[in-house]
């Protein structure tokens, strides 16, 4: 497939694949601190005050892809991931899914062109993929690189391959590099109008020169 298997002691590189690494989320609202003999609620408010307080956080063992550019994967104190999901989840309707090869070639192949918030990793046993898989940009985390360093024996599962990486070196770019826009902008007010009716289940807010 889209792998390769780098040796042990190979140095680590953008596109290596991790598992299982922490991933954990913190609520600035709701953080679980550690007193003395008791855990209590907390806000971040209260605990920024305390600096010496411990906060409790959920860990969850995650896939995870290098996004540190290979430059810096060798002296930078922290290396980025990027969240990896079972494909399934990063789609709010599973089940509208293909079910057939035709059908999953034309949707991976397009979707891959048209969405800019996930990159495509299909399954394979070696790397230890059992399901479709996609890296979520959305989702980063970082871990200490001389930890990562002690642990990239057994925790590196892969990396990408020259083809694979070049594209995924330009789907961060272009996923950092969006500008959210309002697409109707520039139309008159007579266009606009046009334009409203033609998406009519969207609400759509126009300019003042547009009204």
């Amino acid at each position: 497939m889209i792998y390769e298997n780098p040796p042990a002691t190979a140095n680590i590189r953008q596109g290596d694949i991790f598992y299982p690494l922490p991933f954990g989320l913190l609520q600035l609202s709701k953080l679980m601190t550690l007193q003395k003999d008791s855990i209590q609620e907390d806000t971040w408010e209260s605990v920024m005050e305390n600096t010496k307080t411990f906060i409790g956080l959920p860990i969850l063992p995650t896939w995870g892809i290098v996004a540190t550019q290979d430059c810096d994967c060798d002296r930078a104190p922290l290396i980025s991931f990027f969240q990896i999901l079972p494909f399934t989840k990063t789609t709010a309707k599973p089940e509208a899914l293909p079910k057939t090869p035709k059908a999953w070639q034309s949707y991976i192949v397009r979707q891959s062109r048209e969405n800019a918030k996930w990159f495509y990793l299909p399954e394979d046993e070696n790397t230890g993929f059992s399901e479709k898989m996609a890296v979520t940009f959305y989702n980063v985390f970082q871990i200490q690189r001389e930890d990562l360093e002690k642990y990239k024996s057994t925790l590196r599962k892969g990396r990408l391959n020259d083809v694979a990486d070049e594209h995924y070196r330009e789907s961060i770019s272009h996923y950092f590099r969006r500008y959210p826009y309002d697409e109707w902008y520039p139309l008159n007010k007579e266009e606009f109008e046009e334009y409203q009716k033609s998406q009519p289940k969207v609400e759509i807010t126009p300019f003042k020169y547009q009204k």
